[in-house]
């Protein structure tokens, strides 16, 4: 099901600025202390079906026809209707980029994302969950960043370990300092572990600048 729909830019990762049309998707497994789309959490929450979507998606496409696909929620792995989605786009020869907090990765999404060349993947692990990321993902080599929030709970240790050095070791780290109703926090945080750790510090743009 599907959460909402929206034209943007992206706001985080590496493909940051890039003009986009993102499909949130509904229903997430983690309950992120400042998850800023707590209406994307709940997965027996009503919400429109992929086919109820699918005039305003093709007026979005009609209008801007982006590029870029941004597939997000909640956690749109999860979600029943992923696939039909992803294949639509798929359909279209769009590149699809795929935010997950990288839990789990179910074998016929796995083998989607490795069929289709113009697959991003941004996983983003989270605290409440130690940080934990599918195996699976791991065995992507290209087209995917490795995106940590930065926040009290991030140090050090978390980021020795062993699953998290090839993305070191390739320059696929970004460190997002926490954004929140006070601005941009743990700034200085975010420096001292790039610095450390070869990573780049990537904020929240699209909040920066009052876009959705």
């Amino acid at each position: 099901m599907i959460n909402e729909i929206f034209y943007s830019i992206q706001g985080e990762g590496f493909l940051i600025g890039t003009p986009a049309l993102f499909i949130r998707f509904q229903g997430c497994n983690l309950r992120c202390v400042w998850c800023d789309e707590k209406s994307a959490l709940d997965f027996d929450k009503i919400a429109k079906s992929f086919e109820d979507t699918m005039e305003d998606i093709e007026n979005m496409l009609s209008s801007y026809n982006p590029n870029l696909i941004v597939l997000t929620g909640g956690e749109p792995t999860l979600n029943d209707e992923f696939l039909k989605v992803f294949n639509f786009f798929k359909s279209l020869n769009k590149t699809i980029q795929i935010e997950t907090n990288a839990t789990k990765l179910q074998e016929d999404i796995y083998k989607a994302f490795t069929t289709y060349p113009n697959t991003y993947i941004t996983i983003s692990p989270k605290y409440i969950s130690n940080y934990f990321i599918d195996p699976k993902f791991l065995a992507f080599d290209k087209n995917i960043e490795l995106k940590i929030v930065v926040d009290e709970n991030l140090n050090e240790d978390i980021l020795k370990r062993d699953y998290i050095k090839p993305f070191i070791d390739k320059k696929l780290l970004i460190l997002q300092p926490l954004t929140s109703k006070y601005g941009v926090e743990f700034l200085d945080k975010a420096i001292r572990l790039a610095n450390e750790f070869n990573a780049r510090v990537i904020p929240q743009a699209h909040k920066l600048l009052g876009l959705k």
